[in-house]
């Protein structure tokens, strides 16, 4: 019988599930392993730190499905722990590959560098263990590939991280090739069958004896698992429908059905709280009810049906179903495409973006305009990553065109994780035959934690155009505790000035601009060459520091209230 590597069989399953890249920082424990990777037919993407890379990571499995990352053992795999807390929290799939050291290394006793200096190699992997669905470190051939298809099935089922500790040596032998053509699990499996007839059958019977009903895109459940459902349910049903901050990118914003992003008090358009306010029934996708998502809970939804399709069950009410969001949604689409027009209220129709925005009176870069002004900015195609913090609120006010995917960190929130998870996300759009311009819109300080990813970026033949809310410190923190607190203030960069650095080599050359007035943006908005670019440009938008978002004033002002 044939054999093969035991590290080419990890790549191989890799490449089953639809990876096409790795991402990830080389070390002495996993160079070996490393050497595997581009021989098999895979790309490498080295990233300049571990944050970076797992980020990257997690932005290419939210577009491509899966991802993976790989650091060595030690300080490598630890750096990388913030970007997998975020995985992990957002139901991301994310394979955590670690070089050990050589399996008679570890058994010899003693202190190896990257070790905690007692000899024991368990520490990491059980720290892992909190942000990962299953872990393992192979330490036997024989029982290796089977702990690997484990982890990786493990992964699939719960859109969770996994992690697989590597040795050198053990990356190395030699376990039999039959194994390889065992099927992996693509899909979760079905549920009891009677359980998610009645859940459907319920589902149908509450919505056409509603008389309000609206649907609800929000983005837990694990969203890419389900996010292909989304539009033609919307089609089907034909029913108001309104995203979440964390559900803003599935769902066809230009769809004559859509009526803003529900958060509550912080919700935009206002209309949208007297939407829910009416409905008697509630079709939620993937409901998470985190503090952000829900305006810091804000919302008011006792007067209604809520039927909460989830990864794992469906609850209608108070009644719990053995069913799952991937397998009811298509069920749905079949009979509500087939049956008669819901009972509901007519559809009113959504504000067109205007194209045509007066410049504020101020000639300020205000934070309510400039979020109208990108409305019209963004192209149908459109890959738009958003940071955590000041652009998540505020990015909830732009009416995404046709064909527009993009997502913030709304729940983990980690600043600084935008950069990275938008070259990841890039790499993804691109293999996927999916790419047209990428745009990035962040807060300064949370840059300054990821600038390096800038250097993915440009690598990899991406153009991104960055947008930096510069307004001298950390917005959502003012409005915690203390507008002129010295904590909120950072140092100032040349934003216009990163490419270049980051960038050196590309040509034609990149470009930079500092905004400091309404007027210069509009200028700068409404020129095709900056449209149109083929390079990278960043775009350092000076902003007022007590100015936010109408969403974020509203949100903090009734928190305050409490």
């Amino acid at each position: 019988m044939p054999e093969i590597l035991l590290g080419e069989y990890l790549f191989l399953r890799l490449k089953q599930l639809g990876i096409e890249t790795v991402f990830g920082v080389p070390g002495d424990f996993e160079l070996a392993l490393l050497d595997l990777i581009e021989p098999l037919g895979l790309s490498w993407v080295g990233a300049p730190n571990e944050l970076v890379g797992a980020y990257a990571a997690d932005g290419y499995a939210r577009l491509n499905g899966v991802g993976a990352l790989v650091t060595t053992f030690g300080p490598g795999e630890l750096s990388a722990l913030c970007g997998l807390g975020g995985s992990y929290c957002e139901s991301i799939p994310v394979l955590h590959i670690v070089g050990y050291p050589t399996t008679p290394a570890q058994k010899s006793g003693k202190t190896l560098h990257h070790t905690l200096g007692d000899g024991k190699f368990y520490h990491y992997q059980r720290i892992s263990s909190e942000l990962s669905c299953a872990t393992t470190v192979l330490d036997d051939p024989i029982t290796a590939a089977a702990e690997i298809d484990r982890v990786l099935n493990a992964m699939v089922f719960h859109s969770k991280p996994g992690y697989i500790g590597i040795s050198e040596d053990i990356a190395y032998a030699k376990v039999s090739a039959e194994y390889i053509d065992t099927k992996l699990a693509r899909s979760l499996p079905h549920s009891a069958p009677e359980s998610e007839a009645s859940a459907v059958a319920l589902i149908i019977n509450q919505l056409e004896s509603a008389k309000s009903p609206i649907l609800i895109v929000d983005g837990g459940a694990a969203r890419a698992s389900w996010a292909e459902h989304v539009d033609p349910i919307i089609q089907a049903l034909k029913i108001p429908f309104l995203v979440t901050g964390l559900g803003k990118g599935i769902a066809d914003e230009t769809s004559p059905c859509y009526q803003g992003c529900y958060a509550g008090a912080g919700s935009w358009p206002r209309s949208a709280i007297g939407l829910v306010k009416e409905a008697d029934c509630i079709l939620w996708l993937g409901n998470y009810p985190s503090d952000f998502n829900t305006g810091i809970f804000t919302e008011n939804l006792d007067h209604c049906t809520i039927i909460d399709l989830q990864r794992f069950f469906v609850k209608i009410g108070e009644n719990k179903y053995d069913a799952r969001i991937t397998h009811v949604l298509p069920k749905l689409i079949s009979a509500f495409s087939s049956h008669r027009p819901l009972a509901q209220l007519p559809v009113e129709p959504f504000p067109e973006v205007n194209r045509h925005l007066t410049v504020p009176v101020s000639n300020k870069i205000e934070q309510d305009w400039l979020w109208s002004r990108l409305s019209s900015y963004l192209r149908p195609g459109d890959l738009v990553i958003t940071e955590t913090g000041t652009a998540q609120v505020g990015i909830t006010a732009v009416r995404f065109p046709s064909g527009c995917h993009g997502w913030t960190q709304s729940v983990y929130g980690s600043i600084g994780y935008a950069a990275g998870a938008a070259a990841g996300a890039a790499i993804a759009a691109k293999e996927a035959g999916k790419y047209n311009r990428l745009v990035l819109v962040t807060g300064e300080g949370s840059l300054q934690l990821t600038v390096q990813a800038f250097s993915i970026l440009t690598r990899h033949g991406i153009i991104p155009v960055v947008f930096v809310l510069n307004n001298y410190g950390y917005t959502i923190e003012r409005y915690f505790r203390g507008w002129n607190a010295k904590y909120n203030d950072i140092p100032m960069w040349d934003y216009t000035a990163l490419f270049k650095a980051f960038a050196p080599d590309v040509e034609p050359q990149v470009k930079g601009y500092k905004v400091t007035t309404a007027e210069e943006l509009e200028t700068l908005l409404s020129d095709e060459a900056f449209c149109d670019s083929i390079v990278p440009q960043c775009v350092d938008m000076i902003m007022d520091p007590e100015d936010a978002p109408e969403a974020m004033r509203t949100v903090f002002g009734a928190k305050n209230a409490m």
